[in-house]
């Protein structure tokens, strides 16, 4: 990020981070001021829009399982069960 700035660059893209979330946290520390992004989706099979996302209760269970996981299994079946979210 220094050399950037020493570059002249201003402007930096941290991604989405969810309110509540360690990311938006750790953003909002380092002086980041938050902007409002809205999603767009496109729903072929389903009515409503799906709630993935780390503070749905549903999710806390299988994502602290996720956090144990040995990295190479996680590794294998992560885009399988992605692929499958909402």
């Amino acid at each position: 990020m220094q050399r950037a700035c020493e570059r002249g660059i201003r402007v930096f893209d941290y991604g989405r981070s969810k309110r509540g979330t360690g990311s938006f946290d750790f953003k909002k520390n380092w002086g980041f001021e938050p902007r409002p992004l809205h999603y767009e989706y496109r729903l072929v099979k389903g009515k409503h829009i799906p709630e993935v996302n780390p503070l749905n209760p549903k999710y806390r269970l299988l994502i602290k399982l996720w956090q144990h996981m040995p990295l190479a299994i996680a590794n294998r079946i992560g885009p399988l069960i992605a692929r499958n979210l909402g």
